[in-house]
């Protein structure tokens, strides 16, 4: 994980995996964990270890996984 990256700066920003796979806006950040929000219809909300964290440029935080890896992080519920 990047130590330099201002989390603060990474709310409401658009995070995605190695294979561009997008896993959302990031909608909070614990000591851990960054829960991402995907959908506008079908939320789909994303627990990401922040361990995952390559990189943030600014605008779009990256993470070290696959699409079939974020499956393990996912949780589609009603999401309001």
């Amino acid at each position: 994980m990047n130590q330099n990256i201002r989390w603060q700066e990474v709310l409401n920003k658009r995070a995605i995996g190695i294979d561009k796979c997008d896993l959302g806006k990031v909608e909070q950040i614990n000591d851990d964990i960054i829960i991402t929000k995907k959908g506008l219809i079908n939320k789909t909300r994303y627990l990401m270890p922040k361990k995952l964290v390559d990189r943030f440029d600014g605008n779009m935080l990256y993470f070290k996984i696959m699409k079939a890896e974020a499956r393990q992080f996912r949780q589609n519920a009603l999401i309001q």
